[in-house]
């Protein structure tokens, strides 16, 4: 019974994403013992359609292992003429009682994070975005050498859809 649940939700997770009309780039990168602080995730991507506006995402995938209530991140977008931008970013992710944010089932929460509103690829290329986690212990100025907890990290681009009158 349990087995025929979870492949029908499998199946549903599956399909509704599969027809996901707004999705214009999506990748994950996996980590099978934590982000080291000198992993550098870069995704690049040529530009979509120019015309429409684009929300960007970060897209994580936490279990119990992670032991902090946040998450700060140093990301950089570079854009085909050599450009960058870079932001230093603080998402929270857990609750005051120290429950994860997110969704999902038992100890592996998934959170879509906000990175970007309303942005669009003026130029034709490629682009290439790049994250470093820069979590610390409270009360250290030093990095932490492994973020455990983390399993999976991704960016996820999506059409801002038009509004009907």
């Amino acid at each position: 019974m349990l087995i025929r649940n979870l492949l029908l939700l499998f199946i549903l997770c599956f399909s509704f994403l599969a027809c996901d009309d707004q999705l214009a780039f999506s990748d994950y990168r996996s980590f099978s013992n934590g982000w080291k602080n000198t992993d550098t995730l870069e995704y690049s991507f040529e530009a979509p359609v120019t015309v429409n506006p684009y929300h960007l995402f970060f897209n994580t995938r936490v279990n119990q292992d992670y032991e902090f209530d946040n998450l700060f991140l140093i990301a950089n977008i570079q854009f085909p003429n050599g450009m960058q931008i870079g932001d230093t970013l603080e998402y929270k992710m857990a609750y005051p009682n120290g429950e994860l944010m997110g969704e999902g089932f038992g100890s592996v929460k998934e959170s879509k994070l906000w990175y970007k509103a309303g942005v669009a690829f003026s130029e034709q290329g490629t682009y290439i975005v790049k994250i470093n986690q820069v979590m610390r212990k409270f009360g250290k100025v030093e990095a932490l050498d492994t973020l455990k907890g983390i399993m999976d990290f991704g960016i996820h681009i999506e059409t801002i859809l038009k509004q009907e009158n």
